[in-house]
């Protein structure tokens, strides 16, 4: 398969034409995890102070006429501004699911726009399940077509391919036509945007945000007959612009039938996801050999690891998601990683600073994403290493559905939600479920502004 062919419409055609009755059971329980995951932490996420302000801002713009919820907070919106605000709490903390090895976050843009544009459109979890197995399967492949080429540019992926996948998601709903979804995408594609440099701030956050509510309007302007580019992804030249020389071949190859919501991962630290190897292998050794300050922490990592990881003083919360030495010393003295260690005021924690002067740093080319090796050297003690061949909560060694729960049921305690177990009904049986009723159950209690 090369870009002579076009692509977008064969995309555009696998969206409109897959039916619920076209998804097998596993792949409809994986989009139900996904659902969970992304929700959990989308709830913990309301508190940040990146949410406040966006929905703040929302709020200032007198954009609130609406009748999509945001995650909670008792204000309704419009369904672009609420795929905007949700998406960027189901990002922010950095806790959120993991497809390698694209590392994309594409819960956290499907989910926000389907259940803003589905609660205003009475659908139900089962149109949210078809489109989203549908949207995060063109969005997985976009991204392995361009990586690692895209993310070595400088590009976030997920804020590239997200807006995409929606639109392609949503326009399957709406019921167009594959010329009418081509345009969708090409709308989304014109508009994509999202820079590595931003990790570590409030921005990365806004990226699978913007994507989201960018689905939302190009399925929107499609709908109402606006157009672009009938092959932005072959001829138009959108994979072009992130790698020379895109896979266009794996574009279609067993499309239908393999899907990639199956491969999807799971964070049990609310940090960057390379990172999590070497989180697992402190872990370990501190339960070996017991809490004490090591004279030396080293972790022999991959090449991506020090790349999004290595910020080596962090002054803020959202900078240390991305160190690596931040997050090692966290596990040394905690024994975990949860999200308030992140919290700006926990980041100056003498402690940890004085466990992150002990830890060193050492690349090797051939570790993968997932994998790290670990040493410690206590105080007058033996020298004892650890190898992590995958990380905990990859597919490799994967969450099972009853450590989700518990995240899921730790995410609603951090959020302030208390309908922690009526949600987790809900996304039980949740192809039946009206998605107004998940809404009203998202907004909780308790508003974003208590």
């Amino acid at each position: 398969m090369t870009s002579d062919g076009d692509l977008t419409s064969a995309l555009a055609a696998f969206a409109v034409d897959t039916d619920a009755g076209r998804i097998e059971a596993g792949v409809t329980h994986a989009v139900r995890r996904a659902v969970l995951d992304s929700l959990g932490v989308t709830i913990a996420g309301t508190r940040h102070p990146a949410a406040r302000i966006v929905v703040d801002t929302i709020d200032a713009l007198d954009s609130t006429t609406g009748s999509s919820t945001i995650v909670g907070s008792a204000r309704p919106a419009n369904p672009m501004d609420a795929a905007l605000a949700n998406g960027v709490m189901a990002h922010v903390l950095d806790w959120d699911d993991t497809l390698l090895p694209m590392r994309l976050h594409q819960s956290a843009t499907l989910i926000p726009a389907l259940l803003a544009v589905g609660e205003r459109r009475g659908w139900t979890g089962e149109d949210l399940v078809t489109a989203f197995a549908v949207g995060f399967e063109i969005q997985a492949r976009l991204a392995a077509a361009v990586t690692p080429q895209m993310q070595e540019r400088g590009w976030h992926g997920t804020g590239i391919v997200g807006g995409v996948g929606v639109a392609a998601a949503l326009a399957r709903r709406f019921g167009l036509d594959s010329t009418a979804t081509a345009h969708a995408m090409g709308i989304a594609a014109t508009g994509g945007a999202g820079l590595v440099a931003t990790f570590g701030s409030m921005s990365k956050a806004l990226n699978l945000g913007r994507a989201g509510a960018l689905g939302v309007q190009s399925a929107l302007l499609a709908e109402r007959g606006f157009t672009s580019h009938p092959d932005i992804v072959g001829a138009g030249g959108f994979l072009r612009m992130y790698d020379d020389e895109p896979r266009f071949e794996g574009l279609l190859d067993e499309l239908g039938s393999r899907w990639a919501v199956l491969d999807n991962g799971y964070k049990p630290y609310p940090c960057g996801v390379v990172a999590h190897a070497a989180i697992d292998g402190v872990r370990e050794l501190r339960a070996a050999v017991g809490g004490t300050m090591p004279a030396n922490l080293r972790l022999t990592v991959p090449p991506e690891t020090a790349q999004l990881m290595g910020n080596p003083e962090p002054a803020s919360g959202l900078e240390a998601k991305f160190s690596v030495r931040y997050a090692a010393a966290v596990a040394w003295i905690v024994g975990e990683v949860l999200p308030d260690a992140f919290e700006d005021g926990r980041v100056a924690d003498p402690l940890y600073r004085e466990a992150m002067a002990r830890v060193d740093v050492e690349v090797r080319q051939d570790l993968a994403q997932d994998e790290s090796i670990v040493a410690v050297e206590p105080d007058g003690g033996e020298r004892r290493s650890v190898h992590v061949e995958h990380a905990r909560g990859t597919i490799a060694r994967p969450m099972n559905d009853a450590e989700l729960e518990e995240k899921f049921r730790a995410a609603c305690r951090i959020g302030g939600n208390p309908h922690a177990d009526r949600l987790l009904a809900a996304i039980g049986r949740l192809e039946e479920l009206p998605l107004t009723e998940l809404a009203q159950l998202l907004a909780g209690d308790a508003a974003l502004d208590h």
